[in-house]
């Protein structure tokens, strides 16, 4: 019995370590298990940390080389824009020996402010490049100039008057923005200057000459004003050079008594007007008079009333004679009219009617005179029927004036050659000993 309780307890002894073994196996199992989870999350974990930390170092590296592109094109940006810079100035003064040299050799007012608007438009890249001149009698800003054509329109503003005006008064460059800015004249200006962008006046020393008026730039760089300032600049010292040259030919080609044209303009045009007569087949009448016993004149009412009658009677020539025609005062008492694409017959029309103008006008101390009046005497001979150079047919119209002097005076007489036999030499030379001989 003993023995087998013995055995019993043995059996149960040997099913509790059995069982033992088995619940610490569970739990070294479970503890493994746990362990393993715990691992597989942390190595989860880490796996998931070290992507992100990639995800975000890609972004990094991507937001640095993003930043970096936005770097370099600034960069180049820049670049570009100094090269522009640098392009503008270096065409500029690419430019400048020509254009000064032509700015300088010229007295024409037109191909003055054309060089000026077109060097602006070559190196300031706009549409639209305005000239305007201030014009003293009336002290206007006038558009003589524009880089568009068709658009030389009779537009002005007073000094002061919108963007073009206030730089002229201010005498300083103007923005468009800046002068909205600061005048708050928006509506006014978009009206008046809707088109312009900047404004530079043109000045020498003190004088104000003009203005300049560029249009809108697609990429300024900002050196617009610096480059606009020096060429306002030349501007300034071209239109004052060409004031004092037109001005300088001006009192070499005018009389100084009567304003009228002198001999020397006289042979400097007469070769152009002959080349223009041959081109167009069409006649130059010349009108050569004096007045008639201008020495008494002068004698009975003293020299400074002679100089006045002079400048009366260049008066009265200049009213009834065409624009395109040329008066000149021949010397002393006698005058000369060329009348281009006017035969002799309409010439001679046109001469009788201006010497019953001077018969009849009220000159003073007309009364004294020989004749009761104011007379003049004159000859008119025509080219190419008359002589081969304007010269010749001057000397001939000569000829008829001294025989309306030998015919009475007051009068004015065709020249008509005299055709008997030998040359015209021989003929002319006959028809005046007969013209003496009278």
């Amino acid at each position: 019995m003993l023995s087998k309780i013995l055995r019993i307890n043995i059996g149960t002894q040997k099913v509790d370590s059995a069982m033992n073994y088995l619940i610490i196996t569970i739990i070294l199992l479970s503890l493994a298990a746990v362990i393993l989870i715990i691992m597989r999350q942390h190595y989860l974990k880490r796996i998931k940390d070290l992507e992100n930390s990639n995800i975000e170092n890609d972004r990094k590296y991507q937001d640095e080389i993003f930043g970096r592109d936005d770097q370099i094109q600034k960069f180049q940006r820049k670049t570009d824009a100094l090269n522009n810079v640098v392009a503008r100035y270096v065409s500029f003064m690419l430019k400048i020996p020509s254009v000064v040299q032509r700015l300088n050799t010229t007295a024409n007012f037109e191909e003055v402010t054309t060089t000026i608007t077109q060097l602006v438009s070559d190196i300031i890249p706009t549409k639209k490049v305005d000239l305007y001149y201030l014009d003293a009698t009336d002290n206007l800003l006038k558009k003589v100039s524009s880089t568009n054509q068709g658009d030389n329109e009779d537009v002005f503003y007073a000094v002061g008057e919108g963007l073009i005006g206030t730089a002229a008064r201010e005498r300083m460059v103007w923005r468009k923005e800046q002068f909205e800015k600061i005048f708050n004249h928006t509506k006014n200006i978009g009206q008046i200057d809707g088109a312009l962008w900047m404004a530079v006046p043109i000045s020498f020393r003190e004088r104000v000459l003009g203005v300049i008026g560029i249009g809108h730039v697609a990429f300024p760089v900002g050196n617009e004003s610096d480059i606009m300032r020096m060429i306002a600049n030349i501007a300034g010292v071209a239109l004052i050079n060409q004031a004092m040259l037109k001005e300088a030919k001006d009192k070499a080609n005018t009389d100084s008594l009567t304003g009228l044209n002198n001999r020397y303009y006289l042979q400097h045009m007469a070769q152009n007007f002959i080349e223009k007569a041959l081109r167009e087949n069409t006649p130059i009448s010349i009108f050569l008079f004096d007045i008639d016993n201008f020495k008494h004149y002068n004698d009975t009412n003293g020299h400074d009333e002679g100089d006045k009658l002079l400048k009366e009677l260049s008066d009265l020539v200049r009213s009834v004679t065409r624009k395109n025609s040329v008066i000149v005062r021949y010397g002393g008492e006698e005058f000369l009219v060329m009348l281009p694409a006017i035969s002799k017959e309409d010439a001679a029309v046109y001469a009788e009617r201006f010497r019953e103008s001077v018969s009849s006008h009220p000159f003073p101390h007309r009364e004294k005179q020989p004749l009761g009046c104011l007379s003049i005497s004159g000859g008119i001979a025509s080219f190419p029927v008359d002589g081969e150079t304007i010269f010749k047919v001057i000397q001939h119209a000569d000829k008829a004036l001294y025989q309306a002097k030998s015919e009475g005076k007051n009068r004015v007489i065709k020249y008509a050659p005299v055709y008997f036999s030998g040359s015209d030499a021989e003929q002319d030379e006959l028809q005046s000993s007969n013209l003496t001989l009278k």
